[in-house]
């Protein structure tokens, strides 16, 4: 009898316990995420963002500029982004936000930071030897050779004249024909002390890269970058660009038209993807920006970038600072210039290819970028970007680059 008894108590605990379960699974508790805070723009941001409209069309009339697109960030959003004038002179498709234009050589900072999340990752480092990984890379000093390091590329300090074989590059050859000639050009200094510009060296940090992940430099844009950013309108070939229905045309002046004409888009540089081959949008841009002012850390961390924005060598001439009241040096990074605004650091860049023009610059400390992208050459840019970090710099940061 007590053993029936027992067994029945078991029994109703079980079915007790059957009834509570299955009341907990039909009535789960849901946590409602937090609302996140609305941003209001407040009224002196929102006049500046207007008088600045209204001034750029101005200038883009005054300097017979087809097109272009502008894009701003502050303080984790983008504030500003909107198209100008038309994708193709003479022709009314507008161009927007999302208009596809090439780069150029801000290309260069895409690939430094991609090899700072290589070096993230564990796969390369800043003072590696680039012969470790490149059997064919060879200089005119074969002890220079063995001390140039991956910071050297993409510092433009390898000691390696200006534009060393860029011809080549112009003309389509491949980096990995371009590279072992460049032990046939005269030195003119040791590595580490002088910026000379270069794109066919720089490149060759795609293959580095591509030597460690047995994956081409294209694909690690890609997976890297583009995707994780949502990058929709970039990419790095001549046929993306081409296959685009809302892409910008370049255009250049001809005096027997008193005005810019549209033109072709060319496939020069595509073979060196990072010194000059990658197409976006503003849109696209403004996500790089919040990038770049340290609001992916998932992507790469505050730490890397500052390593990579670094300055490594001095520009003593006035040809990148001249806009720039009172500032007479420039410095270089790692695919990067940088700037003493008067204590207020700015990292930068340009670039021009196939009569497209881009500038991208952004104040690290302030939390501010700018980028902006034309279709023909004028260097009207870079009077626009003064003043916009004038506006927003900060009283109380001060950066002393040396």
């Amino acid at each position: 009898m007590i053993r029936f008894f027992s067994a029945l108590l078991l029994l109703v605990i079980i079915f007790v316990a059957y009834l509570a379960f299955n009341d907990i699974k039909s009535e789960p508790i849901v946590v409602e995420p937090e609302p996140k805070e609305e941003w209001v723009m407040d009224e002196s941001l929102a006049m500046y963002l207007e008088e600045f409209e209204q001034g750029f069309k101005d200038g883009l009339t005054d300097e017979q500029i087809p097109g272009a697109a502008v894009v701003f960030v502050k303080d984790g959003r983008v504030i500003f982004q909107k198209g100008f004038g038309v994708t193709e002179k003479g022709k009314p498709q507008k161009v927007d936000e999302h208009t596809v234009f090439r780069l150029g050589s801000v290309s260069k900072g895409f690939a430094s930071v991609l090899t700072g999340i290589m070096v993230e990752e564990g796969v390369v480092n800043w003072n590696d030897p680039v012969f470790r990984y490149l059997e064919d890379f060879k200089l005119n000093d074969p002890e220079q050779t063995k001390r140039i390091q991956i910071k050297h590329l993409l510092s433009h300090t390898t000691g390696l004249p200006r534009h060393s074989y860029t011809n080549l590059v112009e003309d389509g050859l491949s980096l990995d024909s371009i590279i072992p000639r460049l032990q046939y050009v005269p030195l003119i200094s040791k590595e580490g002390r002088q910026v000379s510009y270069q794109n066919a060296t720089y490149s060759a940090i795609e293959k580095v890269l591509e030597s460690q992940t047995n994956t081409s430099f294209h694909t690690l844009l890609e997976e890297k970058l583009f995707k994780p950013l949502a990058m929709n309108h970039s990419s790095a070939s001549f046929e993306s660009i081409q296959s685009s229905t809302n892409k910008a045309l370049p255009h250049v002046y001809h005096s027997s038209s008193r005005g810019r004409v549209p033109m072709s888009i060319s496939e020069k540089y595509y073979n060196a993807i990072s010194s000059g081959g990658i197409n976006a949008s503003a849109s696209d841009m403004g996500k790089w920006l919040l990038l770049l002012t340290g609001h992916h850390p998932e992507i790469i961390s505050g730490k890397r970038l500052e390593e990579i924005f670094d300055p490594l060598a001095t520009i003593h001439n006035r040809r990148y600072s001249r806009y720039w009241e009172g500032v007479n040096e420039s410095y270089y990074g790692m695919g990067w210039r940088v700037l003493d605004n008067h204590g207020q650091r700015i990292v930068y860049h340009g670039g021009y290819v196939n009569g497209y023009r881009s500038e991208i610059a952004f104040a690290p400390e302030d939390g501010v970028g700018i980028c902006i992208l034309i279709n023909t050459h004028s260097s009207y840019p870079l009077t626009v970007m003064p003043d916009f970090f004038d506006h927003f710099k900060s009283n109380s940061v001060e950066v002393v680059l040396e």
